[in-house]
C-alpha cells in the first residue's frame, strides 16, 4: 500500500477505495496548513533561537507543545463541524525545525535518497543569497540575520484571544529561547470579500489542490475547472517521509516503509513598496498610451491578472476571474506578457514544479484597498507578505521558481522577457528589457520597452522542516 507521500493522484473516496487503505491516521501525524490552508484570519509567527545547554528542556517543551498543535485530520474535522453546525476549530498551531534546529536537538538530517538531494535545506536561506540575487544579509531585518532554529506558527480568527495566546506560548519558552522575530499576519479582504494583497490584487487564486471530494469537485470551485487546467495533484508534490516519525525495517534493520509525512517550508518576509508599484504603473501607462479604463490593464500586465482574478491573457478588462485558463493560444505574450508576474511563476505546462502558498499580509495601512484608496492614501513602506510556501524539494521547487524562472531575463529563451515584473530580482548584469503591449492582442514587434521590478524587497527568512506530530510528541525519546 502506498503511503501518504507517495499518493500521485488526488485523496478521494474513490482514491481510498482503490488503495484499500484509510488514511485518517498518516493525516493525525501530519500537520496542519501543508494540504489545505488552516483558514483563520490572523496569526502570528514566532522565530526562536534556542539557548546553549537547554537541549534537554527545550526537548520537553517542544513535547509538551506539540499536544496543542494542529493536524491535517483535525483540520478536516474542523471544517466537517463548521460546514454542519458552524462551530469554529480551535486555535491552530504548527512548529517547524530549521537545519540548525535539528543539529541543536542532537538529530542529524539523513541522507535518504528523498532527503539527500535537498542541499538548500541544510545550508539555509542565507547560503542562498548569491543565487537568489537577494539583498546583503546585513540588510535583512536584524531577527533574521540571527541563526534561527524554530518557527511557531498560531492562527485563529479572534485577534485578541490570538494575542493572548501568542504572549502565553512566548512566556513558556522564554527561559529556554531567544525570541528573533515576531510577525503578525492578517487576511485583507476586497469588497467582495475575496483575499487580496497590498497591491489590491485577488491572492491565492491558483493553488494546487489535494482534496478530490471537498476542494476539486466541491461546491467552492468551477464546475468546468479541469477542461483546460487541472488543479487536482497528489501529496507526493509537497510531503516526504518524516526521517524520525514511525517506519518499518527489515530483517536487516533496513527501512522498507516509512509511515509519517513531513514536508519542506520557505518563509519569506516580502515588504511590499505600494506607491513606488503605482508610481511605475503610472509611468508605464504613459509609455503605453492607455488613460481612463484602459488605464487599469496596466497593473493585469504586470500581475498577469486583473485585481478581481481574471486572467489578462482571456480578456482585456476585469470581469471574468477563474484558474481554468493556460497560455497555449498566446506563446509570443500578445494578450499576456511573458514576464507578467503569474505567467513567470507558472506557464501552466506539464510537469512544472508547484508550490503551495500558505502566506498572509502584514502590515498596518490608513485604507484597505477595498476603500480604493488616493495615492497620497498608499503606504510607502512597513506592508507586505508573510510568504510561506510548502514543496518537497526546495530546490527544485521554490528556488526554481525564483532562480531559474523569476530572476532569469531570458526565460523563456526564445524572447528574452526579461525577469519577473512583480518578484524579479536582478543580479546587476546587462539583462534582457521587458516589453509591454500597448494594446491587448498586440504583435510582439509592436511592443514597447519599460522595465518594472523592485516594488517586493526581502527583509528576511529561513528555510524549514515540518516534523510529522509523532515525532514531536515523541522527541525525548527518539534517537
Amino acid at each position: 500500500m502506498a503511503s501518504l507521500h507517495e499518493l500521485t493522484i488526488p485523496i478521494g473516496q474513490d482514491t481510498l477505495k482503490s488503495l484499500q487503505q484509510d488514511l485518517r491516521k498518516p493525516l493525525e501525524s501530519l500537520q496542519g496548513n501543508i494540504l489545505r490552508g488552516h483558514g483563520r484570519d490572523r496569526s502570528v509567527h514566532i522565530f526562536l533561537h534556542f539557548k546553549d545547554k537547554q537541549r534537554t528542556e527545550v526537548k520537553q517543551w517542544i513535547s509538551g507543545l506539540a499536544e496543542h498543535m494542529t493536524s491535517a485530520q483535525q483540520q478536516l474535522d474542523e471544517a466537517a463541524q463548521y460546514r454542519q453546525y458552524g462551530i469554529p476549530g480551535r486555535l491552530f498551531m504548527s512548529f517547524f525545525l530549521s537545519a540548525s534546529g535539528y543539529t541543536y536537538l542532537g538529530f542529524a538530517f539523513p541522507n535518504e535518497p528523498f532527503h539527500f538531494d535537498n542541499a538548500a535545506f541544510p545550508c539555509g536561506m542565507k547560503a542562498a543569497r548569491h543565487r537568489l540575487n537577494d539583498p546583503p544579509i546585513t540588510a535583512w531585518e536584524k531577527g533574521y540575520q540571527q541563526d534561527i532554529h524554530a518557527l511557531v506558527l498560531l492562527a485563529d480568527n479572534d485577534e485578541h484571544f490570538l494575542l493572548q495566546e501568542a504572549g502565553k506560548l512566548i512566556e513558556s519558552v522564554k527561559t529556554h529561547a531567544a525570541i528573533c522575530a515576531v510577525e503578525h499576519g492578517r487576511v485583507m479582504r476586497n469588497a467582495q470579500g475575496a483575499s487580496v494583497e497590498h497591491f489590491g490584487y485577488v491572492d491565492s487564486f491558483s493553488q494546487p489542490l489535494f482534496f478530490q471530494d471537498r476542494d476539486i469537485t466541491g461546491d467552492r470551485q468551477e464546475k468546468d475547472r479541469s477542461n483546460v487546467w487541472d488543479s487536482g495533484v497528489g501529496p507526493d508534490v509537497v510531503l516526504v517521509p518524516d526521517p524520525y516519525g514511525r517506519k518499518e525495517d527489515d530483517r536487516y534493520g533496513r527501512v522498507v516503509k516509512y509511515y509519517d509525512s513531513g514536508s519542506y517550508l520557505v518563509f519569506r518576509k516580502l515588504e511590499q513598496h505600494v506607491r513606488a508599484f503605482k508610481t511605475m504603473e503610472k509611468k508605464l501607462a504613459a509609455v503605453l498610451s492607455l488613460t481612463g479604463e484602459d488605464a487599469e490593464r496596466v497593473g493585469a500586465l504586470v500581475v498577469g491578472r486583473f485585481k478581481d482574478g481574471t486572467p489578462v491573457v482571456l480578456q482585456p478588462s476585469a470581469g471574468r476571474p477563474t484558474n481554468n485558463f493556460t497560455y497555449d493560444e498566446d506563446p509570443d505574450g500578445e494578450k499576456c506578457p511573458l514576464q507578467s508576474h503569474i505567467r513567470k511563476v507558472n506557464p501552466r505546462q506539464k510537469d512544472i514544479p508547484l508550490i503551495v502558498r500558505r502566506g498572509s499580509t502584514y502590515g498596518k495601512r490608513e485604507k484597505e484597498p477595498k476603500d480604493n484608496p488616493s495615492f497620497e492614501e498608499l503606504p510607502l513602506e512597513g506592508v507586505g507578505l508573510l510568504f510561506m510556501c510548502y514543496q518537497k524539494n526546495i530546490e527544485k521547487q521554490f528556488e526554481f521558481l525564483q532562480l531559474v524562472w523569476a530572476n532569469n531575463p531570458r526565460f523563456p529563451g526564445k524572447q528574452e522577457p526579461g525577469i519577473d515584473a512583480v518578484i524579479g530580482q536582478p543580479d546587476g548584469s546587462e539583462a534582457s528589457q521587458q516589453k509591454w503591449p500597448a494594446q491587448w492582442n498586440d504583435q510582439r514587434e509592436k511592443h514597447k520597452p519599460f522595465d518594472f521590478y523592485g516594488a517586493v524587497t526581502l527583509k528576511g527568512g529561513e528555510y524549514f522542516f515540518a516534523p510529522s506530530l509523532y515525532f514531536l510528541r515523541n522527541i525525548l525519546s527518539i534517537r
